[in-house]
């Protein structure tokens, strides 16, 4: 071998021994680099001062003093437990404690309470009030608090509800932790992201741990200390028993205590709102929820406003989906409903739908007539007690019920009552609503029936039968009950009557009358109660003058005739 191929040998191997060198060095110093440089991070100087050594330093500054191994890598320190006073530390802001930041009360409906750190009695809550690190929290039955930090990270304890704010820190520059603790209830969570790192949010519950960076997200523990996350917008982490799960936006897992948490579960589609109509006058009211497939149950929430910190009422409804809106008093709501699977996992809420409750002003007592009333005049008085809210009423009279041909129709009546004329025989129905001052009108009263009566009609009348001293007269017989009125007069208009009688029987007899002349006579009938019908048609009859010339002419004759013959 010569020397220029030793040589060249050697030097080949001398490469590769560097080589390997510094691929080795920057494996080992990988972390340190690493740290030392990190994209985006943010670093604090801390100057070391005598007695001072790693561990206590981590147990000051850090959140987690277990990371001290993290702090000697980033500053390269040959032996972590040999520090010199005067010297100083590069510690990241992301693990350092941060200073506590409270957040504050930014809603509040009932009675919310809150316990401080060292306290032993419970305060009540106001608008505005800080909540710090350390704070408890509990709401009462059908009241809500919502509490929100700086950053717009905010969380919303539902009804019966107890939580304690375990960390609330603020670690330059503008990235925050906060740990809350709930043992028992729902919330809803919205994490806000930050200038620079993003803010880190983890609530504990007895069986979980659900951890997110900017996202939205709901929470429950039951009764069971079963533990539900429902995840809305962003991403978040569930761990427990060493086991995490990861859900996405629209999924959901839960944990029972002692358990890992189960796989993550697709949150189900909102049920529609179709049938919910946009006024309802009349309560109580029902509306159904279209089904949903494999949903069990479903949760139903009334809010004055779209975004449903103000509920009002809240109801978990069965497969039926049947929705009372009762105990709802008059206003605008917004409705939102969300499916609830058989893991009680609660699914995606629907749009908020708007829709109007006017139960006032309510409609009018009727005092008159009283239902089922019969008349016999055509004027009929309608009255109705005064509603103290109402501007004036609208009355309507129909020959139905249903009110599809209205005979009369009065609006803006002021006054409590209104006189009607009736065109004719036949039943009719009455209702009523009051208007309010707004020109809102409200729902009718019940229909109120009466009937304005037929009279008995007259009866036939026969031809007057004359003898030779009385006049009888026959009609037809109208039934039962049905008596007769008779009347003769020497005047068509019976304004000279000579007779007036009221009989059971079909028929009557009178003695002739005794004055010469043309006499009218008319029949009408009268039912039980005494309501009279129209006379018949006038008939008449004559009775004969004696004929006094013609007996004289007869007698003059005769007694001539006999003059002659004697």
């Amino acid at each position: 071998m010569t020397l220029t191929h030793f040589f060249g040998d050697y030097a080949g191997k001398q490469k590769k021994i560097i080589c390997l060198f510094w691929f080795s060095l920057l494996f080992f110093l990988a972390p340190a680099l690493v740290w030392a440089n990190p994209v985006n991070e943010k670093y604090i100087t801390i100057t070391i001062l005598k007695n001072d050594n790693l561990v206590n330093i981590c147990k000051k500054y850090l959140e987690q003093p277990n990371d001290w191994k993290t702090i000697a890598k980033v500053n390269q320190l040959e032996n972590p437990h040999m520090l010199y006073p005067g010297k100083t530390l590069q510690i990241p802001s992301i693990l350092l404690k941060g200073v506590p930041i409270d957040g504050f009360v930014t809603f509040l409906k009932g009675r919310a309470m809150s316990l401080l750190p060292g306290e032993t009695e419970w305060a009540e809550l106001d608008m505005g009030d800080p909540v710090g690190q350390g704070t408890q929290l509990k709401t009462g039955i059908e009241s809500v608090v919502e509490i929100t930090f700086e950053d717009g990270t905010s969380f919303f304890l539902r009804p019966e509800t107890t939580i304690s704010i375990q960390t609330s820190r603020k670690k330059a520059p503008g990235y925050m932790i906060q740990k809350l603790f709930m043992p028992a209830g729902r919330t809803l969570m919205n994490i806000k992201k930050s200038t620079g790192q993003e803010s880190r949010f983890e609530i504990h519950t007895p069986s979980a741990v659900s951890a997110a960076r900017g996202t939205q997200f709901r929470v429950s523990v039951d009764k069971e200390d079963i533990t539900r996350t429902e995840v809305l917008a962003g991403i978040v982490g569930v761990e427990a028993m060493g086991r995490e799960v990861r859900l996405d936006p629209g999924q959901g897992t839960w944990v029972k205590k002692g358990k890992a948490p189960k796989a993550p579960k697709t949150l189900l589609l909102p049920p529609s709102l179709i049938n919910l109509k946009a006024l309802y006058q009349i309560l109580p009211s029902l509306f159904t929820l279209p089904r949903v497939d494999n949903a069990v149950s479903y949760r139903v929430m009334f809010s004055t406003e779209p975004v449903f910190k103000n509920v009002v009422k809240m109801a978990v409804v069965g497969a039926s989906g049947e929705v009372d809106l009762k105990n709802l008093e008059d206003g605008t709501y917004y409705c939102q409903a969300r499916s609830i699977d058989r893991y009680g996992l609660e699914g995606l809420p629907s749009q908020p739908k708007a829709f109007e409750i006017r139960v006032n002003p309510l409609p009018p007592f009727i005092q008159k007539p009283f239902d089922g009333q019969e008349f016999r005049k055509e004027t009929v008085t309608l009255e109705w007690l005064s509603v103290p809210d109402a501007k004036g009423y609208q009355i309507q009279i129909a020959k139905d019920p249903g009110f599809t041909s209205v005979q009369m129709d009065f609006d803006g009546v002021t006054e409590t009552r209104k006189k009607i004329r009736l065109d004719d025989f036949s039943e009719y129905f009455f209702r009523i609503r009051s208007m309010a001052p707004d020109q809102f009108k409200g729902v009718w009263s019940d229909p109120i029936g009466f009937t304005f009566l037929e009279p008995p009609k007259a009866p036939p009348v026969d031809p007057p039968q004359m003898d030779e001293s009385k006049i009888n007269l026959r009609w037809q017989d109208l039934g039962q009950n049905i008596t007769y009125h008779f009347q003769m007069a020497t005047d068509p208009q019976f304004k000279d009557i000579r007779m007036d009688r009221i009989t059971e029987n079909p028929h009557i007899s009178f003695e002739k009358p005794e004055k010469a002349g043309t006499y009218h006579i008319r029949i009408s009938a009268i039912d039980p109660q005494g309501y009279e019908g129209q006379f018949t048609p006038s008939q008449n009859f004559e009775i004969e003058k004696f004929p006094y010339w013609e007996v004289g002419s007869v007698i003059s004759w005769a007694v001539i005739a006999l003059i002659i013959i004697f």
